[in-house]
């Protein structure tokens, strides 16, 4: 992985779902020897329910510290906070690129409840940066990440994804299990299976643990994705954006990706957006 700062960051706003992905963090935090940040953005939503319940500046960071102290005898992991006025699309990204995170780990209610939360353009959160986010639901931290999914495609953008799958694997001594969307087309079925079978390649040199198979065109190829990670009680799934010119910040999340990142199975997901990064991957 390129050099970072060994934080991870945890947008927090006192909720169920925040504590979920502190639970995450700290989980991922401590078997990296890292650290957690908690970031408390005040909109101006915020700012206007602050008031009308005259809660101050300075009581907002005193339960912040309360919270990180609890945290850091929890879960034994070094915790710190910060406090700041912006906008959740645009600062989350910017303070964690500031700081150099390694992962921002986010909660969310699923599709509408982060809709209700960060308003009608959620996806803009995630595609604000090119450091991952892990995105979580109900579900706890399991010690590890140990069976990973990845839905592919013809349009994978083989390198990174497959280099963040194989990062991942090696910190966990993780199982990475591919399904390759399948389309009856001639055309399409020759490049999807070289796209896997080279996928499976890289594996095998880099003696990473792998199942691998293409899904038959019966359905929803994200709901029997999703439908699979039950099966094997998947730990996480895996997706990438998709760069496109024609946006800003350039990110865009396929339909499919954006069904399996709000999973009704509350699985995590880790939504990586394109970039460089500096693993040595054999075959790639």
């Amino acid at each position: 992985m390129e050099s970072r700062n060994k934080i991870v960051i945890v947008p927090f706003d006192f909720t169920d779902v925040a504590e979920c992905a502190v639970n995450h963090a700290a989980g991922l935090a401590k078997h990296q020897g890292w650290a957690v940040q908690l970031l408390h953005i005040i909109n101006r939503d915020t700012r206007a329910l602050l008031n009308v319940y005259k809660v101050t500046d300075e009581l907002v960071k005193e339960r912040l510290q309360e919270k990180i102290e609890e945290y850091s005898n929890k879960y034994g992991v070094p915790f710190s906070f910060e406090a700041k006025e912006g906008s959740i699309f645009t600062d989350i990204g910017k303070t964690a690129e500031d700081v150099g995170a390694s992962f921002i780990v986010m909660g969310t209610h699923g599709k509408q409840g982060i809709q209700h939360i960060f308003g009608s353009y959620a996806h803009k959160v995630i595609t604000s940066t090119r450091i991952p986010f892990i995105i979580v639901q109900k579900r706890e931290y399991r010690d590890g990440y140990n069976r990973i999914l990845i839905p592919i495609d013809d349009t994978l953008e083989s390198r990174q994804k497959i280099k963040w799958a194989i990062y991942i694997a090696k910190q966990f001594d993780a199982t990475i299990h591919v399904k390759a969307m399948f389309l009856n087309d001639e055309l399409y079925k020759a490049k999807i299976r070289a796209v896997l079978n080279k996928v499976v390649e890289v594996f095998e040199k880099n003696g990473v643990k792998y199942e691998a198979e293409i899904v038959p065109e019966t359905g929803s190829f994200a709901k029997q994705v999703i439908d699979y990670a039950r099966k094997i009680d998947a730990d996480m799934l895996l997706v990438m954006t998709n760069t496109d010119s024609s946006i800003v910040p350039n990110f865009i999340l396929n339909p499919w990706d954006e069904q399996i990142i709000f999973n009704d199975a509350f699985i995590p997901v880790m939504a990586i957006n394109p970039r460089e990064i500096n693993i040595t991957v054999v075959g790639l």
